[in-house]
């Protein structure tokens, strides 16, 4: 009996040793959320909560930006053909096709994919570091059209595990297939075509200011040691790898890549100005708003994710925009939940592809404003290959510099990561 009662308090002093050591103390609550997050994407921010909350335009532009708004709208939602411009295309022939009411595209299921991924593969990196392209199919799959090079098939493998409170979870990861052509051991990367909002706000950011959050030495010691994404024409911010350094650059970049786009006969359709107007477009798309921001399970929310270590990246503090020709973009205080940088994420997400300066393991932290309406505005799936059907199997794939926030998150109890979701529900 006495055995039994020492062990038995050796069990309860090593259940409360965990407790102490491993899950975090509760965070102090705020008790009102600034007013600074119910408009996060500046004045221009949108209070729609529907299918269309990522298709509206810029609340603060005048009459004169909301006529080129809907001038370049029209392009975006043209389907082409060869008389305005249309080549054999690689991916889509509309951009809506593709960004699904201005959102995400969608993988298939066990079947051939849909328009919007696209198939990225390299053989590795030459001397000089670049991509050494597939001896078939180049750097990308070209799977529509006359000239497709096969048919791109995506299967899921499923890896089960459980919380350390022994709650399962399951989590998938894409197998893909192109007919008829042997991969091998190419390095393939599947992408989903991002939404399209608030990138007029992200590119107003100055470039100082992404610079002085930039900690490539990681000299504080925190372990996380993100570094801006370099290019010719300074620093990226769009992509999957911030490889893209402006709106106008990955307009004209997608035009190239999916359309094979004339851009003279596009022209003659649409006006010589049609890319400049589809550029200013997709910069001009508003920013919805933070729901239920009273709610004291989303206040919880905020605080515990603010906690985990999950803000250490996607940054809880505004930003403010510098000039733009665009007075409803220029100095603005938004909070997108992004430091822009590029992060090492760990051996689970690496794909091996070189993308500007970015690794293969290396990506950019993808804003979270508006991430609580992806499924209303169309298809629930998350990171660059969608291959997190929730917010939760996104947070489970997180490594590398993201490692110690995952493992800390996966600590909590049931109710409060559900507090932590609850919280994303309401961006």
């Amino acid at each position: 009996m006495t055995r039994f009662l020492w062990l038995l308090t050796l069990l309860g002093l090593t259940i409360g040793l965990w407790l102490l050591i491993d899950r975090p103390s509760t965070p102090q609550l705020v008790t009102e959320p600034p007013e600074l997050l119910l408009r996060s994407g500046g004045q221009g921010t949108t209070m729609s909560n529907n299918q269309r909350a990522f298709s509206l335009s810029n609340r603060a532009m005048g009459l004169p930006e909301r006529i080129r708004f809907a001038a370049g709208d029209e392009p975006f939602e043209h389907v082409f053909t060869s008389t305005d411009g249309l080549g054999d295309p690689n991916n889509g022939t509309s951009c809506l096709g593709c960004h699904i009411n201005n959102g995400r595209s969608v993988p298939a299921d066990g079947q051939v994919t849909a328009p919007g991924v696209i198939l990225l593969i390299n053989m590795g990196l030459d001397a000089e570091g670049q991509q050494i392209p597939h001896p078939e199919l180049g750097l990308q799959l070209q799977d529509r059209g006359q000239q497709a090079e096969g048919t791109l098939t995506v299967n899921w493998e499923e890896t089960s595990g459980t919380f350390p409170d022994g709650t399962p979870y399951s989590l998938r990861s894409p197998l893909v297939v192109v007919d008829g052509v042997d991969l091998g051991d190419a390095f393939t990367s599947l992408r989903v075509a991002p939404p399209v909002f608030g990138g007029g706000l992200l590119e107003s950011i100055p470039s100082t200011e992404l610079e002085s959050g930039a900690d490539p030495q990681d000299r504080n010691q925190d372990g996380i040691s993100g570094r801006t994404a370099q290019t010719d024409a300074g620093i990226g911010r769009f992509g999957w790898k911030a490889q893209r350094p402006t709106i106008a650059t990955f307009t004209q970049g997608a035009f190239e890549a999916d359309f094979n786009l004339d851009f003279d006969l596009a022209a003659q359709h649409f006006g010589n100005d049609f890319l400049d107007d589809t550029s200013f477009y997709t910069s001009t798309v508003a920013v919805p708003a933070l729901r239920q921001r009273t709610d004291p399970e989303v206040l919880a929310g905020a605080a515990w994710f603010v906690q985990v270590g999950c803000a250490s990246c996607h940054n809880t503090t505004p930003w403010k925009t510098g000039e733009n020709p665009v007075q409803a973009l220029a100095n603005q205080t938004i909070v997108p939940f992004t430091d822009l940088l590029l992060h090492d994420m760990g051996d689970n997400l690496a794909d091996g592809l070189v993308q500007g300066n970015a690794t293969g393991s290396e990506w950019r932290t993808p804003p979270l404003w508006g991430i609580g309406l992806t499924g209303v505005v169309g298809h629930e799936h998350y990171l660059h290959d969608g291959r997190a059907r929730t917010p939760e199997e996104a947070i489970l794939w997180h490594g590398g510099e993201a490692q110690v926030a995952r493992d800390t998150y996966m600590s909590l109890a049931a109710s409060d990561r559900a507090l932590v979701l609850r919280f994303l529900a309401a961006l």
